[in-house]
Formats: C-alpha cells, sequence, structure tokens
C-alpha cells in the first residue's frame, strides 16, 4: 500500500504512515467505521425512546391507509388488465409484509424500551 500523502509503501493494515504520520486509507474507514457504530448506536436508543409513542400515534393511520389502498386496488383491479391484477395482488401482500415488520418492529421496541 502507497501513503496518498508522501508515496510511500507502509504496511497492509496500518492505521497511520509510518514516514509521514499521515493517516492511511484502512486508518480512515477504520475511523468512519467507529463513527458510524456510534451513530447506529445512537440511533437505536433514540428509536427505542420515541418508537413506542410514535408507533401507537401513527398506526390507526397506517391501518386505515392500508384498508383504503386495499379497496383501491380491488377496485382497479376489475377493471384493469390480467396483468395489472397480478401486480396489484403482489403490491397488497407486500404492503401487508411492511404492515406486519412495522408491528412487529413496533413491538420489539416497546419490549426494549421496557428493559432500560
Amino acid at each position: 500500500m502507497k501513503c496518498a500523502k508522501c508515496g510511500q509503501s507502509y504496511k497492509s493494515g496500518s492505521h497511520f504512515c509510518a514516514y509521514c504520520g499521515a493517516m492511511t486509507a484502512e486508518g480512515e474507514l477504520s475511523l468512519a467505521l467507529t463513527d458510524f457504530a456510534k451513530a447506529t448506536k445512537h440511533l437505536a436508543k433514540e428509536t427505542a425512546r420515541i418508537g413506542k409513542t410514535s408507533l401507537q400515534e401513527i398506526k390507526p393511520d397506517f391501518d386505515k391507509a392500508m384498508q383504503t389502498f386495499t379497496k383501491a386496488a380491488d377496485q382497479f383491479s376489475l377493471v384493469a388488465k390480467p396483468t395489472a391484477r397480478k401486480a396489484m395482488v403482489a403490491a397488497t401482500a407486500a404492503l401487508q409484509l411492511a404492515a406486519q415488520a412495522a408491528n412487529s418492529a413496533a413491538a420489539e421496541i416497546h419490549k426494549a424500551s421496557k428493559g432500560r
């Protein structure tokens, strides 16, 4: 590996160039990964903190939207070509899976927030 600052070769895995002291690509990646891990941990804590309330607040709207979408999908499929019907069925199934995932996430966030 070559240092981007001085051009000298350095040992793979080094975080700093032994010749000029500049941070190597591996060092920058390691630092970025550390920052990412810290940010992810902070995000998870904040999500658990606000998640329960937020999910409870949006669930009725989400459920209503899901019902409206399902009705519209059914109406559309009656007048559309058979291919469009298959697409709407697939979209409805995907939204139902998303709703299940959202409910599972809400339960996990609720569970995690109780354990704090």
